[in-house]
């Protein structure tokens, strides 16, 4: 496409809005770069450079098994030595596997394992694979991301799927892992990068469920053990707002400060479900903690006239100290003159903040509509720290996490030392319910 004019017009955008909503994944877009809305899996698996080959293995492992679960023919595949795709059969693609990832290794070099059932790479796939193994791990994650096709999923096989996916995290113990809804791009989306952007940052204007993920670009963040340094528009300082499944590893635990014990009583909520993932002990995890595979409630991409869900907000709560505000959403970077809406910095913040108490993504004015009609709660609004408490009841503040407190009509609120959220405003909470002991 021509960056000089519009992607999407107006009543283009209201459709694909309206029939993805209907059902996700439906594509739209130039030839051999149609893009959708696709349910995706991606694990971010941190290692050392003598580790390269077991996480290869794993990978491939993952891949073996993913084909018993693809229902539509893998037309393109990646060969990794000479990078290039190639017709999915065609003899020129390595038989071996692990011999290929042995010689990337040798060689120094990164080891690519992709496929899609797409006839192009640049568009967005019903099923996609989309392996890297990192050459120099200290710099950055090894990646693999999987998207799963929609109308399978809700064909009965939500449980298959779910067993798969917390196999492979068993097995890859990633220090990251993010499973929801993203604008499609299985693929290196060297050709497709700029309309997909331009289409994330549409689309996040609509859907609270709309994750953002580019593990080629997020995944390099430059964790140098010497010095200590780690780029901040990378997923290496801090997490992603969780929008349906998430990793909460050993590591990013120790970062939060909370046990296991402490994150179960924060999330306690019937619609979230735990999972404790053995993670070996090391110096990254000295006390041998689990991981813990968080799922909050059901797939859904969450139309922003619905409301702000509350069940991310609870999550987004608790990994607020470890957040990483600053990432980079864009695969390219934009530019003055740019007739498309992509994200830039202050955008970027306001969408990784949107979960916040005191957000006003997509606008203020939407926000303000979408607010709980509850005449008690606009009766109350925000109480400054230090000011007498006007009502009995349950409140919190979005300047610490598990902020959650009792108070009495006429008890002072506190006020919140040391946060880097700012000044303390406690806020009524619209769930009066007493927690269990």
């Amino acid at each position: 496409m021509s960056t000089a004019e519009l992607f999407l017009s107006p009543e283009e955008i209201e459709k694909f809005v309206r029939e993805s909503k209907i059902a996700p994944q439906w594509f739209y877009g130039y030839k051999d770069r149609e893009l959708g809305i696709c349910p995706y899996v991606t694990f971010y698996v941190y290692h050392q450079p003598e580790d390269y080959m077991a996480v290869a293995d794993k990978f491939i492992t993952v891949w073996e098994r993913f084909g018993e679960l693809v229902d539509e023919p893998i037309k393109k595949m990646f060969k990794s030595r000479t990078q290039v795709w190639l017709n999915a059969g065609d003899k020129r693609f390595p038989t071996d596997l692990r011999a290929e990832a042995a010689h990337h290794q040798k060689e120094f070099e990164t080891f690519y394992l992709m496929a899609t059932d797409m006839e192009s790479p640049d568009a967005s796939p019903l099923w996609s694979y989309s392996a890297r193994v990192c050459h120099v791990p200290q710099m950055g994650y090894s990646t693999l991301k999987l998207i799963f096709c929609y109308d399978w999923y809700e064909d009965g096989n939500q449980a298959r799927w779910r067993e798969f996916v917390v196999d492979c995290t068993t097995s890859l113990r990633p220090e990251q892992a993010y499973m929801g809804y993203e604008v499609g791009n299985g693929g290196l989306s060297v050709m497709g990068a700029y309309e997909s952007d331009v289409l994330e940052r549409i689309c996040a204007d609509y859907f609270y469920g709309l994750d953002v993920d580019h593990p080629s670009n997020m995944g390099f963040h430059a964790n140098d053990d010497e010095d200590g340094y780690i780029n901040p528009a990378r997923l290496g300082s801090g997490l992603r707002p969780p929008t349906w499944c998430f990793m909460l590893s050993p590591v990013w635990q120790r970062k939060l400060g909370k046990s296991e014990h402490q994150i179960r009583a924060e999330l306690a909520d019937p619609r979230i479900k735990i999972t404790a993932i053995p993670y070996p002990r090391d110096k990254f995890n000295p006390d041998s903690a689990n991981g813990l595979w968080i799922e909050l409630g059901d797939l859904d991409l969450y139309p922003v006239e619905d409301g702000v869900p509350d069940v991310l907000i609870k999550a987004n709560r608790l990994i607020r100290p470890i957040r990483c505000d600053e990432l980079n959403l864009n695969t390219l970077d934009p530019w003055d003159g740019d007739p498309n809406p992509r994200f830039g910095y202050e955008s970027s913040l306001r969408w990784m903040r949107r979960f916040d108490d005191d957000s006003d993504w997509p606008t203020a004015e939407q926000r303000a509509k979408l607010a709980p009609d509850n005449d008690e709660q606009k009766r109350l609004g925000s109480v400054p720290g230090g000011q007498p408490c006007p009502q009995t009841g349950w409140w919190f503040t979005p300047a610490k996490t598990s902020s959650r407190q009792y108070f009495k009509a006429g008890e002072v609120m506190p006020l919140i030392e040391g946060s880097d959220y700012g000044s303390t405003f406690w806020q009524w909470d619209a769930d009066q319910s007493t927690p269990k002991p």
